[in-house]
């Protein structure tokens, strides 16, 4: 897996100081909401001793690191979900965000994981001749219906660009997880995959879990968890 790159940019619930010192909302309410918005746990299905891993340290409701900074561009941020969240899940204001704030916040934590990111991309290039960034997240279906009122999610969705996809590896993995019984759905009900600024052309495929999947029953985590270690051990 020499040539992979394990991208989690969701997954974690930590807000810094400057953040929970200006929320509208009472703290329980806010990590109530921050679990359900989170990509909770997904990084447990992380292959221990792998290098080639760029995680955002800190909650999508603090900083959303795979938004188009352009909110023209950006279609959540109509919700008020663009890289420097104003509303959460339930349309709710929950924090107070001026201009200042939101420059620091991308300047200072946006900025620095693309740039982080790149980094390890040009390391692997500067070994190998390509380069395959996963881009791991999770999903509910309560959320996708709240949000985008779309239903018949599938177990797993595979998320891919049109210019910047292996054929082969979007292929194998739908055929992995096929073979372990779990249904797949391309580009549905999310779409594409995390790009490098820097080298565009890198491969990307993105892989998000419905969380029914493993936060159900311990057994169907376990499963899960084993089937996503075997699936690493295919990527060459």
């Amino acid at each position: 897996m020499n040539k992979f790159i394990i991208h989690v940019p969701h997954a974690s619930l930590e807000v810094p100081e400057e953040f929970t010192d200006k929320l509208l909302v009472d703290r329980k309410y806010f990590d109530k909401e921050n679990i359900f918005i989170c990509d909770y746990k997904v990084d447990d299905f992380i292959p221990n001793n792998f290098n080639n891993i760029v995680k955002f340290n800190y909650s999508r409701m603090f900083c959303d690191v795979e938004k188009y900074l352009d909110d023209s561009k950006e279609v959540m941020s109509k919700y008020g979900m663009g890289a420097v969240y104003t509303k959460d899940s339930n349309g709710k204001e929950f924090i107070k965000v001026d201009d200042k704030y939101k420059e620091e916040v991308i300047s200072k934590y946006y900025k620095k994981h693309h740039k982080e990111l790149d980094k390890i991309v040009g390391k692997v290039l500067s070994n190998y001749k390509d380069c395959f960034i996963i881009d791991l997240h999770s999903f509910s279906d309560e959320f996708v219906y709240k949000m985008f009122n779309k239903k018949n999610t599938p177990d797993i969705c595979i998320g891919i660009n049109k210019d910047n996809y292996d054929k082969e590896l979007l292929v194998k993995t739908i055929n992995f997880f096929k073979s372990n019984n779990y249904s797949i759905r391309v580009n549905y009900p999310f779409s594409g995959s995390i790009t490098s600024n820097k080298y565009p052309e890198v491969k990307s495929i993105m892989i998000e879990i419905n969380k029914r999947v493993y936060l159900d029953d311990k057994n169907n985590y376990n499963k899960f968890h084993n089937c996503m270690m075997n699936y690493y051990k295919i990527l060459k």
